[in-house]
């Protein structure tokens, strides 16, 4: 997937396998072999590459441990594994490549990509300089293996909202991923609700309100992708935490 903007660093990467649909993102052409491991630590049902240095393992386990049960029940088991970079290109994300060299055009580096049918998520190395910004992005990466594990009635709930914000003419999100998916959405809003484009704007506004929700205290108050209005955020945050968090 091809990040549009040098503000898309800050966005993130997935390949997911929809339940009820196609999936939104094409299957991505990656090295994620260069990163695969067997065995490592183990929190929950979260698995931790032997390769995160000492300082990388404790930060993740920081942000593992302070997540809700609730939440954390709901994840399938991911193994997490660390990249010296990552770059999103147009068919998927190429890992621990040099994206200046050879002929990538369109190139982006992108901070974390999730593999939903292979569940592996991978974080970019840069990322562990920023504690806040590192928990942000990695909450944002386990809401992609939640969403299709929601079912279709709680995801039509989710979908539902975000329609009739966008039918009153609501700004504004809670990350650069929603933020432009919701930009691309056409000016008019007559196509099938399933259109590839509201379905991937819908999934990246889930993940970017459920990051907002879990980092809880711990979120930067005046975060520049923080553009949600405040009452339309409570909204969002609300329903977010009742069909992920309450029903169990």
């Amino acid at each position: 997937m091809r990040l549009k903007s040098a503000r898309a660093q800050s966005a993130t990467t997935h390949t997911q396998s929809a339940p009820t649909h196609r999936s939104v993102t094409p299957r991505a052409e990656s090295t994620l072999a260069d990163v695969r491991f067997k065995s490592g630590t183990r929190i929950r049902n979260l698995q931790l590459t032997p390769h995160m240095t000492a300082q990388q393992r404790r930060m993740v386990e920081f942000w593992i441990r302070r997540l809700p049960h609730n939440f954390t029940t709901r994840l399938p088991a991911i193994k997490i594994a660390v990249a010296q970079a990552l770059t999103a290109v147009r068919k998927g994300v190429i890992i621990n490549e040099d994206a200046t060299s050879g002929s990538r055009r369109g190139s982006e580096y992108t901070h974390a990509a999730s593999f939903i049918p292979q569940r592996y998520m991978v974080l970019g190395a840069s990322l562990f300089r920023r504690r806040v910004e590192l928990g942000r992005i990695f909450y944002h990466e386990l809401c992609h293996f939640i969403w299709p594990r929601l079912g279709n009635e709680n995801r039509r709930r989710f979908e539902a909202l975000l329609s009739r914000e966008l039918h009153d003419g609501i700004r504004g999100e809670l990350g650069y991923s929603s933020a432009y998916r919701k930009a691309a959405l056409p000016r008019s809003y007559s196509a099938p609700l399933y259109s590839r484009l509201q379905r991937d704007y819908t999934c990246e506004s889930f993940c970017d309100t459920g990051s907002y929700v879990l980092l809880s205290g711990e979120r930067r108050t005046r975060h520049s992708e923080y553009t949600l209005s405040r009452r339309a955020r409570q909204r969002r945050c609300r329903l977010w935490s009742e069909i992920v968090l309450k029903q169990v």
